[in-house]
């Protein structure tokens, strides 16, 4: 069902588009350019020292798995509205429609970042592919971790109408904590321990380490954060299923 759901979900974004999947792949390139010139070029953004790389293939490896990250959880919560007339007419597991959401957008977002993987060489920049098992278990524990935290958002919604409109500030507040623009590095001295805090930044590091430097075995964070990530999944999940039978009268 989860499959069918997905499928469902691909449908519906691209219906009425002839080249839908196309623009999944040509937009993150066209990002991908347009942060070169603007970082590279305009600011003269510069990677941490000690590596010789340009700053947009630093920046990008991150920058993606962030998105997926974001685009799961958004997606996520606004599934139960989305879903309003199927769940009054059809008897279905909810929480299904919530993961099958949140599974969408992060696959989609995926498909893009392997294509700006792939156009990375075309700035000189060598990928060490014998990271990328590394890499996929780092994604592995974000996409827990994001899924999590969509039954939550998704669950509190139909309470919370206010949710859908506050929750895209709180992400961006959320990435500009996270080492995505910057190295922890940069940060002052005295504030060089509370990037620890955040669950999202030492996967990033482990995605740089796994795909710039060609770390076969996953950080010390992945291996938390796959832990942490599958707890998530199943908190979130029990969460989202213990007030799911009160949807209907607010949705």
């Amino acid at each position: 069902m989860l499959i069918e759901l997905i499928r469902r979900d691909l449908r519906t974004r691209f219906v009425g588009s002839r080249s839908g999947w196309l623009w999944t792949v040509l937009t993150p390139l066209m990002l991908l350019g347009v942060y070169a010139v603007v970082f590279g070029v305009i600011f003269r953004a510069r990677v941490p020292e000690g590596m010789d790389i340009p700053f947009v293939a630093w920046l990008a490896i991150a920058m993606w798995p962030w998105l997926a990250f974001q685009d799961a959880i958004l997606r996520a919560t606004a599934s139960m509205p989305e879903h309003a007339n199927l769940i009054a007419k059809v008897a279905l597991p909810r929480d299904l429609l919530a993961l099958s959401n949140a599974t969408t957008a992060f696959l989609l977002q995926c498909l893009g970042y392997l294509a700006v993987l792939l156009a990375l060489p075309l700035f000189g920049v060598d990928l060490t592919w014998r990271g990328l098992p590394a890499a996929l278990l780092s994604l592995t524990a974000l996409y827990g971790l994001a899924a999590g935290l969509g039954f939550i958002a998704a669950g509190l919604r139909p309470f919370f109408r206010d949710l859908e409109t506050l929750l895209p500030t709180l992400m961006m507040f959320w990435f500009f904590l996270t080492p995505i623009l910057y190295a922890p590095q940069m940060l002052p001295e005295e504030w060089q321990d509370l990037w620890l805090l955040n669950p999202v930044a030492g996967l990033m590091n482990d995605l740089r380490a796994a795909m710039l430097e060609g770390a076969v075995l996953p950080g010390r964070s992945t291996w938390i954060m796959l832990a942490a990530g599958g707890t998530m999944f199943v908190v979130g999940r029990s969460f989202f299923r213990r007030l799911a039978p009160y949807f209907e009268d607010y949705l």
